[in-house]
């Protein structure tokens, strides 16, 4: 009972501010902060890996009616990574449709298709007639991103999934571009994926040239792609 009473005596001795930041620290886990988001823009920097042997104008042949590319992305500035280090990693898989050989206008790959080996992926066109929904498809569940420091998560859907030509948001290259709500409220975000450089065989450095050249019938086979030029990842927070 003493004790009890020593209690209610400190609490009604303790000065108003100090019994609110004590209540702060029970709801946000810091005395007197709360989450904050503010519009910013952080550069983008990594690259995709596109399903193994990559893109080519022959395009490769698989008994899976799915292929996988691999996205990985790093986003730098202030307040867009965790905590304090201002750098966010955003890697995702792609998963793409592919298709059987026995469609239409199949690429020079199905020449050796076989019962088992009747799908067909990674040929270049691929890249511009599916990336869209392959990419709204793949990541529906949304990307985890970081604002000011505070886990996002960005909403994808094909709505706000658009490829991008040149002449465009990346200039003279050609890319991905993703935008719309978040999961906070007022909130909206905007990721440009610009593909500028690329490794493979037979490239030459530049992904949109090789690019064109394989959609053109060249023996270029583009493995990966490096995220560059106007690239970026910029937060908006309604006024």
């Amino acid at each position: 009972m003493i004790r009890k009473l020593l209690v209610i005596a400190a609490a009604v001795a303790m000065p108003a501010s100090a019994l609110a930041a004590v209540t702060a620290v029970g709801s946000t886990g810091i005395a007197g902060a709360a989450k904050s988001y503010t519009t910013q823009t952080c550069a983008i920097s990594g690259g995709v890996t596109f399903a193994t042997p990559g893109l080519s104008y022959a395009g490769s042949l698989s008994k899976k009616s799915t292929s996988e590319s691999l996205s990985a992305a790093t986003a730098t500035g202030t307040g867009c990574g965790a905590g304090v280090t201002g750098v966010g990693h955003l890697t995702s898989k792609i998963v793409s449709d592919s298709s059987l050989c026995s469609s239409a206008s199949p690429p020079p790959a199905c020449a050796g298709a076989t019962s088992k080996l009747k799908y067909y992926y990674d040929n270049a066109s691929s890249l511009a007639t599916a990336g869209v929904a392959s990419i709204a498809a793949s990541l529906h569940k949304g990307l985890k991103l970081y604002d000011n420091g505070n886990k996002v998560t960005a909403e994808v859907t094909v709505a706000g999934t658009s490829s991008v030509t040149p002449g465009e948001a990346c200039g003279t290259n050609v890319g991905f571009q993703l935008s719309g709500d978040t999961n906070i409220a007022g909130l909206t975000y905007d990721l440009l994926l610009c593909i500028t450089g690329d490794t493979g065989t037979g490239t030459s450095g530049a992904f949109y040239t090789d690019y064109v050249g394989a959609l053109e019938g060249s023996s270029t086979v583009i493995a990966t792609g490096s995220f560059g030029g106007a690239s970026g990842l910029t937060f908006t927070e309604a006024a």
